[in-house]
């Protein structure tokens, strides 16, 4: 059975200007393997490193790492991970080197032509024991979702596919290119996992018809020396819903 450890929570959101890209990394271990699910984007990479190194680990003991799909803030540090194997749906490989999507971390692409690579095709097509790929189209045509079977029960680590407890909650899915078949996505998550770590929120269990927060999200922005606002140099961001 393996164990979940999130190395950096991910966080919803978008600026005026800019998206945040703050998205979900976790750490799947069993006895013998070790999987990262997803890399973030390259805001996270010290973060990353830091979580890495304070459970003994550096990048190389890292066997296998799984891309939920190819946008720039879940792929940018990929290149930390060159002697693993990367599991990447065969759809979304696909899709991210033939169309013309903005969010595609191009710059990465080729570093993972050059890695080693199993594209999943079929629901259900484990990478290690209890660890199993599902479809979850919606956000791109490709994205993925991995159902790990493990102490706190079967958990969906979604991506994108589902970013936080709205839409799990709701089905109302932001910045989808179909949202009826990530509607259906959602569904299907629902009928086989009891709780979900989306792309951008903290995990999250589905009890009685309810979607539950497993402990609380929040973010602290820490301003430059002398700058403040309204009086305050470190203003935290908690999600209360």
């Amino acid at each position: 059975m393996a164990t979940i450890d999130v190395l950096f929570h991910g966080f919803p959101g978008k600026a005026s200007n800019t998206f945040l890209g703050w998205s979900t990394i976790a750490l799947l271990k069993t006895e013998k393997r070790l999987c990262l699910v997803d890399t973030g984007g390259h805001g996270a990479r010290l973060w990353l490193l830091e979580a890495l190194k304070a459970r003994g680990l550096g990048c190389g003991d890292v066997d296998s790492v799984f891309l939920t799909h190819l946008h720039f803030d879940h792929i940018a540090n990929a290149s930390l991970f060159p002697g693993a194997m990367f599991y990447i749906g065969r759809n979304e490989w696909e899709y991210a080197n033939t169309a013309d999507d903005p969010v595609v971390q191009e710059g990465v692409l080729p570093l993972l032509r050059s890695f080693r690579r199993t594209l999943l095709e079929k629901d259900g097509e484990e990478i290690m024991p209890g660890v199993s790929f599902l479809q979850t189209p919606g956000h791109t045509p490709g994205s993925a979702t991995l159902l790990v079977d493990c102490p706190e029960g079967r958990t969906a680590i979604s991506g994108d596919a589902i970013k936080n407890r709205v839409e799990l909650s709701t089905g109302n899915v932001g910045m989808t290119q179909a949202a009826e078949v990530s509607l259906k996505s959602i569904e299907k998550v629902k009928a086989v996992a009891n709780r979900v770590l989306p792309g951008h929120d903290c995990a999250l269990r589905l009890e009685g018809g309810q979607v539950l927060p497993e402990g609380d999200n929040v973010v602290a922005i820490t301003f430059p020396e002398g700058i403040s606002i309204g009086g305050q140099s470190v203003i935290k961001l908690r999600i209360d819903r």
